[in-house]
Parts: C-alpha cells; structure tokens; sequence
C-alpha cells in the first residue's frame, strides 16, 4: 500500500513541475503575401505548443508582429473578412441595385455590373482552419521570422 502511494506522489511531482514552469517564449514576425502581394484586411492566428491562441490583425502591407509566442511548433490560421459591395466606391443597398434604381447623386442609373469588391482576396476556406491550412512553423529562437506567399 505504502509503495501505490509513493508512486502516486512521485508522479503527481513530475506533473506539477511541468505545469507551474515558465515556458520560453519568443517573438514571430513576418510578411504574409497572396500570389506575391501583400494580403490585406486579414486575421491571423498561432496556436502555439502550450496550446496558447494568439489573434492578430495583418497590417495593410501585409506585415505582422506578435511577442509571447511559446517557443515549439506553431499552428497558423488565417482569415480574411467576407467581401463587401460598392457602387462605384459608395455603398449602395443591394435591393436598389438590382432593381436599377436611379443614382440621383451621379444622375443615371446602377447596376450590378458596377458592383465592384472593396475587401481583400479571399482565400481558400482551408486557411481559415489551423488542423488544415498546412501552416506550421518551428518557433525556435526569441525572435524569429515567418513569412509565406500563399497560391
């Protein structure tokens, strides 16, 4: 009975000194670009081996900086916001677009062939998921580039 016990402690102190120290941790920086240019208007997000999430937004020229990233193997998610419509760069309700309401303002009318996409390019919905986009990286140093040009 002693012996269960004392095996019992033991493993609860390895568990324990697992848990309660610090983690290393380090900085991931980078560019992200579709077909060679900068993505724009997009979300990524690492998941990190401490299985810590980091969310942050890609600056317009595609760039990136995150800091507290734990060092090990890296998942990453990225995702773009849905499009929106414009009419000639102003919103346009989509009922009066495709009734061909008169634009008093421009003084003809409008249609959906003028409908033009004000949000970024959208990506393939695998990126959106970490399990299956197939960006992974080693974080390995504490401060370390990642960058990649999505197809």
């Amino acid at each position: 009975m002693r012996a269960i016990f004392f095996a019992a402690v033991a493993t609860a102190a390895v568990v324990l000194a697992g848990c309660g120290g610090d983690v290393p941790r380090g900085r991931v920086h980078g560019t992200i670009k579709v077909q060679g240019k900068p993505l724009t208007g997009a979300t990524v997000i690492f998941i990190a081996q401490d299985s810590k999430t980091h969310v942050l937004d890609v600056k317009p020229d595609g760039t990136y900086d995150v800091s507290g990233v734990a060092l090990g193997p890296v998942k990453v998610s990225i995702q773009t916001a849905a499009p929106r419509s414009a009419v000639k760069g102003e919103f346009d309700p989509p009922s009066s677009q495709s009734k061909g309401v008169t634009d008093e303002k421009a003084g003809k009318k409008s249609s959906s062939a003028e409908v033009s996409k004000v949000a970024g390019p959208i990506l393939p919905a695998q990126y959106a998921d970490a399990d299956k986009s197939g960006l992974t990286f080693e974080l390995k140093e504490a401060n370390q580039e990642w960058s990649v040009d999505l197809k």
